[in-house]
């Protein structure tokens, strides 16, 4: 008698499930984000090297990111970089030459980058960026920073995107077929009256005035 209660439940649910699947309608913005695209398939991530300076007062980041990459395939297609809104990119330099950006038509999430002819082999680019990353209002099931204080009042920083993406907080190919062959490293600046923490092992620390300054603004 279970059982046939169950099968007729599942009978009358089956429109339902049917008549939801039907209603989805995919996005250009889906297909970027899901997909191996032509502006993706010719590189392959090796490794990001990210320097990041949080402002808790304002709650946005200045940083930058070092993209090491393999290209695959000879061409001239640009480089599709993911950074989701309201993330701004300021510049884009490859081999010391300035490159142009544009976000991509109809998606507020991904960005194009002019790369020019190239030719199978390692590479690098360098993003500068900045801005007022989203903020998760119920992490960890919402994705985004989180800018809270500890039980003592003190500044509480951190980051939720396993679902939402990395790129929420820094430009990436956020697309789970590409994982960083060799990594990643993080270099986090902060007040001395608080303590950066990362993923990984810790390998360094030094003074701001030692340090490499962090891009803000260009």
């Amino acid at each position: 008698m279970k059982k046939l209660k169950f099968l007729v439940t599942l009978i009358l649910a089956l429109p339902f499930f049917v008549h939801a699947q039907e209603s989805k309608t995919f996005t250009h913005a889906d297909t970027l984000r899901g997909s191996l695209t032509p502006e993706r398939e010719w590189w392959d991530v090796m490794k990001y090297d990210i320097s990041v300076q949080p402002d808790y007062n304002s709650k946005t980041i200045a940083a930058s990111v070092v993209i090491s990459f393999k290209i695959l395939k000879n061409g001239n297609r640009p480089m599709q970089i993911d950074l989701q809104d309201p993330m701004i990119i300021d510049k884009v330099l490859m081999n010391n030459t300035s490159l142009a950006f544009a976000k991509i038509p109809d998606d507020k999430n991904a960005w194009y980058i002019q790369t020019g002819n190239h030719t199978k082999g390692d590479a690098n680019i360098t993003i500068f960026y900045h801005g007022k990353p989203r903020e998760a209002k119920r992490a960890p099931w919402d994705g985004g920073w989180i800018w809270t204080k500890d039980s003592l009042g003190r500044p509480w920083m951190t980051v939720a995107c396993q679902g939402l993406g990395a790129s929420v907080w820094y430009p990436c190919k956020d697309y789970q077929g590409d994982e960083p062959d060799k990594g990643a490293i993080l270099r986090i600046t902060v007040p001395d009256t608080l303590v950066a923490v990362g993923n990984g092992r810790l390998k360094i620390r030094k003074r701001k005035m030692d340090w490499p300054p962090i891009p803000g603004k260009w």
